[in-house]
């Protein structure tokens, strides 16, 4: 009797992918993409529906889906996310508690703990922030391991995702770096990643989720985060095609 119900808890997580809320499964495959120096760039991941923030706020429009550098960057930019102080400072990167010092991190956590929206030098008012995707990175010399989150792109209406706007473009023109310390990512400076490269490099990095070049991709991974039934981790969403055509 145990072994049947194991057995059909077993199935019932395959068909369900048996995914925690925001928690990305690695790929069974590494998608290797390319090397620069000591960096190793791979895994693209694409939102099927890309991240969208309130209007003039930091915080998800959409909760169903909380991706996993969404702490990190709450850290630096929405402090009032985290209940505790402590809480927050388990975000914060330990080369910047060393470099400022802990009371720096606890003063403006302290300033902006009722604060809802957040740190107002990212957000717009009148504007959705939108993410499209994620890069791995590997310093195969230090060992450190990183996250490239392809942002910040500004929409004004939410259907508009799929659209090419002022803002939102085909092109990367942001990403935002998140480092995995203590299991969790933080962010850091994207500086510690691209910060040496040349501009041809730089471009290679950034262009890696520009919208034309994902069409022709070779390896990605689609991540659900509208809970489609019928989601295909293994193709590319309908805004990735809109937005290749509607730059050319």
């Amino acid at each position: 009797m145990n072994k049947t119900i194991l057995k059909a808890l077993m199935i019932c997580c395959v068909i369900v992918s048996c995914k925690t809320k925001g928690i990305e499964d690695p790929l069974d495959n590494k998608c290797e993409l390319f090397k620069i120096g000591n960096y190793e760039f791979f895994n693209p991941r694409i939102y099927d529906r890309p991240v969208l923030f309130e209007k003039e706020s930091h915080n998800l429009l959409h909760e169903e889906y909380t991706p996993i550098w969404y702490k990190g960057y709450c850290a630096v930019n929405l402090p009032s996310h985290f209940s505790t102080k402590e809480d927050y400072l388990k975000y914060v990167h330990s080369g910047d508690i060393k470099r400022f010092g802990t009371s720096k991190y606890e003063t403006i956590y302290d300033e902006n703990k009722t604060n809802t929206k957040g740190i107002q030098d990212v957000y717009h008012k009148d504007f959705h922030l939108l993410f499209r995707g994620t890069v791995s990175v590997k310093n195969v010399a230090s060992g450190n391991e990183y996250l490239l989150v392809a942002g910040k792109s500004y929409i004004a209406s939410e259907n508009d995702y799929d659209k090419n706007t002022e803002f939102y473009e085909s092109e990367v023109k942001n990403m935002f770096a998140f480092m995995l310390e203590d299991g969790i990512y933080k962010h850091v400076s994207v500086d510690l990643v691209v910060g040496t490269f040349t501009k041809h490099q730089h471009e290679q990095v950034y262009d890696i989720l520009n919208a034309k070049t994902l069409v022709d991709a070779l390896c990605f991974e689609t991540i659900n985060t509208i809970k489609k039934p019928d989601f295909d981790s293994a193709a590319l969403p309908k805004w990735v095609y809109n937005k290749s055509e509607s730059d050319q």
